[in-house]
């Protein structure tokens, strides 16, 4: 009997475990290439999730459309034949574009031209409200003009159940309040701006100088590039004082800005418990069930309320009125927001609105947060989801007007 060749046999042994060796190669291969691919696939999906969980943080939160740059809403007088807005202000006031940017952004500055260093902030000049006027309401009547104004908002609300509408009124000085559907949960998108820099101010309340803290953006928060001012105008690297950070994200409700006031108050979770000990009836982190004004239902965090958002600004307010150093620069930044309040449609323009106004476009939602030095300091605060920016701007300067008129009758002989 012939004895096999021992070449042959190493051959075919060397020939066997190449074989395996390319195999397990290939096999390693195409795993790596899936974990990659499921891998990007998750992170897309988490964006997504993180969008709709906390549309404030994110590109939605406050982001605009070329049609919204185009839009252009309608102008309401004075008549009694105008769509329920009634003002006695001026005989023609132009609504504001709920979308609108204030200001043209500048060229982007490219790697080679930017200067990384931190630009100086220049203040503004100090916001101070006027004296108040002499109320000729008595109590009596003016408790009567209040509940006059309740029938109102509310006739509304029921003339529109293709929206959905919370209100939250305060006289700051005395305290009166009227609340409809304010505890029910809304998107307050960038106007959570406010509450958080109320934190921040409290925090650092015995700095009065330039706050000389500086942060560098670096693409931590890239999908909120479409709704910021930094993202459209500076590239990676660029250093920015904390001023600046808190000015950009009150007065230009810019996403990136206010990411990085929530990382300097030590997350969302540190931020949301500091703001929780003002008002916190819901906790912005925590998920609430609500359905919109579709009638679809939503369960996610990233909800206040209209009476948590009244909270937080009559707060501000009353440390204002205390001590004017602690928040001076934050009620600076609300008087020269840029973006265009619908409140000026229906209020006189002697009257100075401090405002944020929050827009969450995929959601259709607004939230107007606003404090209006008239006859007296008050808090308005309106939210309003409608099918279009068009029908919720005219809410919002609908119910307005109706605030107007109550303040108007408390003041006139």
């Amino acid at each position: 009997m012939k004895r096999p060749n021992p070449t042959f046999l190493k051959k075919a042994e060397g020939i066997k475990t190449y074989r395996k060796k390319r195999t397990l190669i290939i096999i390693l291969v195409l795993l790596v290439i899936t974990f990659v691919v499921v891998f990007i696939s998750s992170i897309a999906s988490a964006q997504d999730t993180y969008k709709l969980m906390f549309p404030g943080l994110v590109g939605a939160a406050t982001s605009t459309t070329t049609s919204y740059s185009e839009y252009q809403r309608p102008v309401h007088t004075t008549t009694e034949s105008t769509t329920e807005v009634t003002t006695t202000a001026t005989t023609t006031v132009p609504h504001a574009v709920l979308a609108a940017t204030a200001t043209p952004t500048p060229e982007p500055y490219t790697t080679e031209s930017q200067n990384n260093s931190p630009d100086p902030f220049s203040e503004y000049n100090n916001f101070s409200f006027k004296p108040m006027g002499v109320q000729t309401a008595t109590y009596q009547e003016r408790a009567v003009a209040l509940d006059e104004l309740k029938e109102k908002v509310t006739k509304y609300q029921k003339n529109h159940p293709n929206m959905r509408i919370c209100y939250d009124f305060i006289a700051l000085s005395s305290g009166e309040h009227l609340g409809i559907d304010e505890l029910d949960p809304v998107l307050p998108s960038g106007a959570m701006a406010i509450p958080f820099s109320i934190v921040y101010y409290d925090k650092i309340s015995g700095v009065t100088g330039p706050l000389s803290e500086t942060v560098t953006y670096d693409g931590n928060y890239s999908g909120s590039r479409n709704s910021s001012y930094i993202a459209k105008t500076y590239t990676y690297g660029k250093a920015f004082y904390m001023r600046t950070i808190l000015n950009y994200a009150i007065a230009k409700n810019d996403s990136i800005a206010l990411n990085y006031l929530i990382e300097k108050l030590g997350g969302l979770d540190e931020a949301v418990a500091s703001v929780n000990e003002i008002s916190g009836y819901i906790p912005y982190n925590e998920a609430r069930i609500y359905k919109d004004y579709r009638g679809k239902e939503f369960r996610a965090p990233g909800t206040i309320s209209c009476y948590d958002m009244g909270n937080y600004i009559s707060y501000m307010y009353h440390v204002f009125i205390n001590d004017p150093q602690i928040n001076q620069r934050l009620f600076n930044d609300m008087a020269a927001n840029e973006v265009e309040s619908p409140l000026s449609a229906a209020f006189p323009l002697s009257a100075k609105i401090l405002h944020v106004l929050g827009r969450n476009t995929d959601r259709n939602a607004y939230l107007e947060c606003a404090i209006i030095d008239y006859k007296e300091p008050i808090a308005l605060v309106i939210y309003v989801e409608a099918s279009s920016p068009d029908a919720a701007g005219t809410a919002i300067a609908t119910l307005g007007g109706y605030t107007q008129q109550y303040i108007e009758a408390c003041y006139t002989p």
